[in-house]
């Protein structure tokens, strides 16, 4: 296995497929039981939000905890934590005692700790691989998320049918438990800490610091909060828009979208240790996220669903080569007791843009065609890649 996987890598790789897989099923259940419950679009729009909420909250505070703990130990208890939470779902459901208001709050709970797992495993992987071997373990990882996210659907639609909609949440425990085994089979390198363990709030300050000074963390983080603003909610709300409004078509084409994206998402992931040998990283980045807006500008013209699916494919090919580059830049120039805090702090601008994306692309819609707002953000958010080229220290990372 090693031959195939960056050695040390693969207990992780498997962890974050299975949990990842395990993520997008608890998407489709919890939004349809929270829907069952109420039968309020308002409130499974506002239990979907709560989702998002951690991150804001407690990103940053989540990244200093990765920074001061063990990071195997810290993903172990997020998934421990989740498995606990999401089995606790169908009990109270089954007893007959779960409300909208609960649902809510639980699903609250379990992204609190998802906030504290991310930051941990992205930062844990330089003590698991060479430094020679992070662009391919990046791109491993996110092959395993494409392929995840791809699978966890298909499993859902499958299990849905047979077990209810209880099933689907024991399926979902399940599958963090299984990524928590595979967690205990870490081998992680000793972490070299160059800064004295401090108080949470301290530790806060010190990566808002580190991240002022560093003018590569400040091109990346303000590179990153303009192009999610623009891309992520016509990516997340102006898809099924997209397929229901312009192209008059139901929730299978929708799936059939989701799945181009995913498949064009695992083929990019292939692609970025090929391209990362022939071109620094920064650079990379720079032009994926050119490439990832002017790919929406087609779909100005597209009218059938052939069509948007294979626009999807090509835009998601560019995906691996925004997220790999990112990760590996602050995997390999950042010091390791700060990784945690600073991907927190992408973390925390991807989410919090991403939400106001999605509800700027609401009322976007509701003025103009769908298919003009795809070609308009895709121009924005192009003009967006071409500006990071001023970033110097950004463009000129190895």
């Amino acid at each position: 296995m090693t031959r195939i996987f960056p050695k040390g890598l693969f207990p992780l790789w498997i962890a974050g497929f299975i949990s990842t897989a395990g993520d997008s099923m608890h998407q489709v259940a919890l939004m349809w039981l929270v829907y069952e419950l109420t039968g309020s679009a308002t409130v499974t729009g506002l239990v979907g939000m709560a989702q998002y909420l951690p991150s804001v909250f407690f990103g940053i505070f989540a990244g200093a905890a990765v920074d001061k703990l063990n990071r195997k130990r810290v993903m172990i208890f997020a998934d421990a934590a989740r498995v606990l939470l999401v089995v606790l779902i169908p009990i109270l459901y089954v007893g007959g005692y779960m409300t909208g208001m609960l649902l809510g709050l639980i699903a609250f709970m379990i992204a609190i700790f998802t906030t504290l797992f991310m930051p941990a495993r992205d930062s844990i992987i330089p003590q698991l691989v060479d430094s020679t071997d992070l662009i391919k373990a990046g791109s491993y990882m996110q092959a395993a998320g494409g392929f995840a996210y791809f699978a966890g659907p298909v499993l859902a639609a499958a299990i849905l049918p047979v077990a209810k909609l209880t099933g689907l949440f024991y399926a979902d425990a399940a599958t963090y438990a299984v990524s928590l085994l595979f967690l205990l089979c870490l081998r992680p390198r000793p972490l070299v800490r160059k800064t004295p363990s401090s108080p949470a709030w301290t530790m806060v300050k010190q990566g808002l610091g580190y991240a002022r000074r560093s003018s590569l963390i400040r091109g990346l983080l303000l590179i990153t909060a303009i192009d999610n603003l623009f891309i992520m909610g016509p990516a997340l709300v102006g898809t099924p828009l997209y397929v229901r409004l312009h192209l008059g078509l139901g929730a299978g084409a929708y799936a059939a979208v989701q799945g181009s994206f995913a498949a064009g998402m695992i083929v990019g992931s292939f692609l970025v240790p090929f391209i990362s040998k022939r071109m620094k990283r920064g650079r990379i980045l720079l032009w994926a996220i050119i490439f990832d807006g002017f790919t929406f500008v087609p779909f100005l013209w597209a009218d059938s669903l052939l069509a948007a699916m294979l626009l999807w494919f090509v835009h998601s090919i560019g995906v691996p080569f925004i997220l790999v580059p990112r990760t590996t830049i602050i995997q390999t120039c950042i010091s390791e007791d700060y990784q945690g805090r600073i991907f927190s702090m992408v973390n925390l601008t991807v989410v919090g843009l991403s939400a106001i994306s999605c509800g700027l692309t609401g009322m976007a819609a509701e003025v103009m065609p769908v298919n003009w707002l795809f070609a308009l953000i895709g121009v924005l958010a192009g003009l967006v890649g071409l500006s990071g080229w001023m970033f110097k220290a950004l463009r000129e990372t190895a």
